[in-house]
């Protein structure tokens, strides 16, 4: 079972899964071939496909999940109702073969920054439709967001001051 679909809350639904572009499985063997004899292209390409193997990224109705590590695990989530921005960075090799990275900005310095994916502009696209039923959802008690912290104010008790003899 993949880490997005075993952390998925109750009531909340997978949108859409973003996948690494092939070109990364190509720099991947790119370094094998022509490093692989010293060795160190051996240890890259491994290090490189354990990290396209274990990397996962989904939009679901309420939040951004970004997994990397088979054996270290690196999450990273942003609540949708969290985000200000979502940005494409995609060159002129990235327009044509359909690649691209996001950067998702959220309230505060948090920023979501994904690898090469495939199709950025489709991920982009489930990301502004997913945020208004989030945005609809939050307040209404459907869960989308966490609840609503309390404060409660206590009287200020009087200091006595002990005189000194």
């Amino acid at each position: 079972m993949s880490y997005v679909a075993a952390s998925l809350a109750p009531g909340e639904t997978l949108v859409v899964k973003a996948r690494l572009h092939w070109v990364l499985w190509l720099r991947a063997v790119l370094v094998l071939l022509v490093f692989g004899w010293v060795g160190i292209g051996i240890y890259w390409f491994i290090r490189d496909a354990f990290f396209l193997m274990s990397t996962e990224m989904a939009l679901t109705s309420r939040r951004l999940i970004y997994k990397t590590g088979l054996l270290h695990r690196s999450t990273s989530e942003l609540i949708l109702t969290s985000i200000e921005a979502v940005k494409i960075e995609q060159g002129f090799w990235g327009r044509l073969f359909g690649f691209g990275r996001l950067s998702v900005h959220g309230t505060g310095a948090d920023v979501w920054k994904t690898p090469l994916i495939d199709r950025p502009l489709r991920f982009r696209r489930a990301i502004a439709e997913a945020r208004p039923a989030a945005m609809s959802g939050a307040g209404s008690g459907s869960g989308g967001e966490f609840p609503q912290r309390t404060t409660i104010s206590l009287p200020r008790q009087k200091r006595t001051t002990s005189a000194r003899r």
